[in-house]
């Protein structure tokens, strides 16, 4: 926001040099306070509807479900109130069902403290959406939106 309102008073200070450099005859001092006016209202217009733009994409909010089938079949389902567009990592990390280094690179070896190692036994943690279909991406690559649903499932082979 305040590079926004530097612009503004910036702008409004460029606008008002202009119209005093204009001349002083009663003419040019009438026509530089209609500008002086007209800029200042489009100025605080713009920085208004700026600001109201701003302040809805900000609060709009998304309820995802996250499940997690464990290693021996347990099943916790937790509800994630993010940012409608929020990647699933970001999300994931903050409520500590994966590490944020985890959701840094993108690749899920540890859900909810369990890890999965595939060179030892072949383990590996399935993502998969709604339906119940395997995702074709990454954590890092799926944005949420409301009603969105997700899950890792402890999977072997």
């Amino acid at each position: 926001m305040n590079t926004l309102h530097k612009f503004a008073a910036l702008t409004l200070s460029a606008v008002l040099s202009v119209c005093l450099l204009a001349g002083c005859g009663a003419s040019a001092s009438s026509t530089a306070s209609s500008a002086v006016s007209d800029a200042a209202s489009s100025v605080a217009s713009s920085v208004a509807v700026s600001e109201v733009a701003s302040s809805a994409a900000a609060e709009t909010q998304a309820t995802v479900e996250f499940t997690v089938t464990a290693a021996d079949g347990s099943v916790s389902s937790v509800l994630l109130n993010v940012t409608d567009g929020e990647k699933l990592s970001t999300a994931l990390a903050k409520a500590g069902i994966i590490s944020q280094e985890e959701a840094d690179a993108g690749f899920v070896t540890t859900v909810n403290g369990e890890t999965a190692d595939y060179n030892k036994d072949q383990a590996w943690w399935c993502l998969t959406d709604a339906a119940g279909e395997m995702t074709t991406v990454g954590v890092a690559d799926i944005e949420l939106h409301d009603g969105d649903s997700y899950a890792f499932t402890y999977t072997k082979g």
